[in-house]
C-alpha cells in the first residue's frame, strides 16, 4: 500500500487508488466535474490539476494513481490554484448566468467549485454561444434538457455505456457546436434514465417529475430503503414539511453503487398518499372512526373470542414487523399465517463492481418472510388458504396484494369477521369489520432482507399523518392487550435485538451496523453539490 503525503497530510492508501480518493481519504477535497468513481476516467474537465513534487508540468488527480513517496499539493499551491481558475473562467466562458432559476441550484458542482476556485472577473467579452432548440427540451419520458448549461463532462453518455448498457446517448456535431442527445434521434427511454439528471454536475439535464418542485436546500433526506421490489437498493427519502419529494440513490456499493432505477425513483410521490388517517369500526353497516384505546380493546375481544383465525401478512413488512406478527399469532395465538409474494417485471440494477443484479420479486422484504420461516404462498395458494374455516381474518398490509381484490378473494372475505391494516382505500377494506391506519415507508423504521440476503435499516422521514401509527407500535400494543409480554418491545431495535436472539437466520445481526451502516450514519444529509 502506498504511502504519500497530499498538502502535508501523510496517508496511506491500496493501490490503484487515485489522486482523487487518496485526498479525500486524507480530508482534501480535489474539485471535479468528469470525474465519477463508477465510471471510467477520461480527464476532460482538467479542475483536478494538482503539482506533484519532481513533475515539472500539473497532473490531473483522476488519472493519476497514488505512488509510494508520491508528495501531493493541491490548495497549498499557487500554480494549481491559478490553473483551476483559468479552467473555471474557460468552463464559465458559455455558461448561462441562470443560477437563480436552475433547477440544480444548490446541488451544482459548477456553483460550489465557482464559488471556491473560480474569479469575481472574466476576459469573455463575446457573445455566449447558445443552443435555443435544445433548451427546455424534452429528452425523454422523465428528462429534461438544457444544452446551453452542458459543460462536456460527459458523465451522461459514460452512464448509459457502461452501466445501464443502452448507449443511449451521445455527442452530436463537434467542437464549439457539439451538444448531447440520442444516438438515433429516439425519445430517451432508458430504464435508469434519472440517473442520467444524476450524476449531471450542472443543470443540464434534470428529472420532469422533480423540476421547480421544491429548492434542494429546503430539503431533508432520511436514509431508507427502495420498497420496489427485492434487490434493497439505497437512497434518500428527500422531503419538506411531511411531503416526500423524490426518492434519489444512497451509495452501497455492494448492491446498487449510487444508482436507482426509474421503477423505484417514481415511487416517490405513492408516498405522500394517506386516505385512512383513523381507525374505525363498523357499526351497523358502516366504518365510523374510533379512538385508539377502544380499537385496541376491541381487537384484543375480537382476536379473545375468535374460535380460529388466520392471518395474511405482507412481504411489504419489516423484518421487525414479520416477526411480531409470527409470535403474536402463530406462536401465542397458534393461527396460521401467510405471507402472498407477487412476481413482477424483471428488475435489474449494477452494484459497485459492475454486476447486474436481478429481481421479479416484487416486494422489498420476501426474502425476511422465508428467513423467518413464514409460509410464503402465491395467488393461487392464498384462494386455498382462505377458502379454510376462520370467523376472523386478519390482513396486515390490504394494499400490497392486487389480487387480494379480485371478486373470488373478496367473496371469502366476506365470511366472518375482518381486521385490517392499510392507508389507502381499496375495496378490502371496504369490507373490514375493524380498519387500523398504518403510515407509508416514509413514516416508518425498521429493516428489509434484500435478496442478496443483506440486512439493511431504513429511517423515518417524518411522524405519520392523522392518527396513523406504524405496523410494529400497534402489534406491541396488541401483544400487551392480550397479555403477551415477551414482545412487549419498546422500539423496532429492541424488536431486531430479540428476533435475532430467537431467529437462526439472523443470529449474530445487530441493529447498529446493519449492512454496513451505524447509528452515525443515520442522521439527515445536507444537499450541497
Amino acid at each position: 500500500m502506498p504511502k504519500l503525503t497530499i498538502d502535508g497530510r501523510a496517508i496511506e492508501v491500496p493501490s490503484g487508488t487515485n489522486l482523487i480518493e487518496a485526498a479525500r481519504a486524507a480530508g482534501v477535497a480535489i474539485p471535479y466535474f468528469c470525474y465519477h468513481p463508477y465510471l471510467s476516467v477520461v480527464g476532460q474537465c482538467r479542475i483536478c490539476l494538482v503539482e506533484i513534487e519532481g513533475q515539472p508540468r500539473l497532473a490531473i488527480a483522476c488519472a493519476t494513481p497514488a505512488a509510494d513517496g508520491m508528495v501531493v499539493r493541491s490548495e497549498t499551491s499557487q500554480r494549481v490554484r491559478d490553473a483551476r481558475q483559468a479552467v473555471m473562467e474557460f468552463l464559465l466562458a458559455n455558461h448561462p448566468l441562470d443560477c437563480p432559476v436552475c433547477d440544480q441550484a444548490g446541488e451544482c458542482l459548477l456553483q460550489d467549485h465557482s464559488f471556491d476556485q473560480g474569479m469575481d472577473t472574466t476576459h469573455m467579452v463575446e457573445t455566449r454561444r447558445t443552443f435555443p432548440s435544445l433548451e427546455r427540451r424534452r429528452i425523454g419520458p422523465h428528462i429534461v434538457q438544457n444544452q446551453n448549461r452542458c459543460i462536456h463532462c460527459s458523465r451522461c453518455i459514460r452512464f448509459t455505456q457502461e452501466i445501464s448498457e443502452t448507449s443511449q446517448l451521445s455527442y452530436k456535431a463537434r467542437g464549439n457546436r457539439a451538444f448531447i442527445d440520442t444516438f438515433d434521434g429516439r425519445p430517451f427511454d432508458d430504464p435508469m434514465s434519472g440517473c442520467a439528471a444524476d450524476v449531471c454536475p450542472v443543470g443540464a439535464l434534470t428529472v420532469k417529475e422533480f423540476r421547480f418542485r421544491k429548492r434542494t436546500w429546503k430539503l431533508r433526506s432520511a436514509p431508507s430503503v427502495c420498497p420496489g421490489c427485492s434487490l434493497g437498493c439505497n437512497l434518500w427519502i428527500d422531503h419538506h414539511e411531511k411531503v416526500v419529494y423524490r426518492l434519489t440513490p444512497r451509495e452501497n456499493a455492494a448492491i446498487n453503487a449510487t444508482w436507482i432505477c426509474d421503477h423505484g425513483r417514481f415511487l416517490a410521490e405513492g408516498l405522500n398518499r394517506q386516505e385512512i388517517l383513523q381507525p374505525q369500526h363498523r357499526i351497523d353497516g358502516h366504518l365510523e372512526d374510533v379512538p385508539w384505546a377502544e380499537a385496541l380493546r376491541g381487537l384484543g375481544q375480537a382476536l379473545q373470542t375468535a374460535r380460529n383465525f388466520r392471518v395474511v401478512a405482507s412481504a411489504n413488512l419489516s423484518n421487525e414487523e414479520l416477526y411480531l406478527a409470527k409470535r403474536l399469532f402463530s406462536v401465542a395465538r397458534r393461527a396460521e399465517i401467510v405471507v402472498p409474494v407477487l412476481t413482477g417485471e424483471p428488475r435489474r440494477i449494477k452494484n459497485g463492481a459492475s454486476a447486474w443484479l436481478v429481481s421479479q420479486d416484487a416486494h422489498p422484504n420476501a426474502a425476511g418472510a422465508r428467513r423467518l420461516g413464514l409460509r410464503v404462498v402465491d395467488q393461487k395458494a392464498l384462494v386455498r388458504f382462505l377458502y379454510g374455516a376462520a370467523d376472523l381474518t386478519v390482513i396486515l398490509d390490504a394494499g400490497a396484494h392486487p389480487f387480494l381484490e379480485t371478486e373470488e378473494v373478496l367473496q371469502l372475505l366476506r365470511v366472518g369477521q375482518t381486521v385490517v391494516f392499510a392507508r389507502l382505500d381499496n375495496p378490502v377494506t371496504r369490507l373490514a369489520t375493524w380498519l387500523l391506519p398504518t403510515p407509508s415507508l416514509a413514516c416508518n423504521t425498521g429493516s428489509f432482507t434484500s435478496s442478496t440476503g443483506g440486512v439493511q435499516r431504513f429511517a423515518p422521514a417524518f411522524a405519520p399523518p392523522g392518527g396513523a401509527r406504524p405496523l410494529w407500535l400497534t402489534l406491541v400494543a396488541l401483544a400487551r392487550e392480550l397479555g403477551v409480554q415477551e414482545i412487549d418491545l419498546p422500539s423496532p431495535s429492541a424488536v431486531f435485538g430479540h428476533l435475532a436472539e430467537h431467529e437462526k437466520g439472523f443470529a449474530g445481526l445487530g441493529w447498529t451496523g446493519l449492512a454496513g451502516l451505524t447509528d452515525a450514519a443515520y442522521r439527515e444529509r445536507h444537499h450541497v453539490g
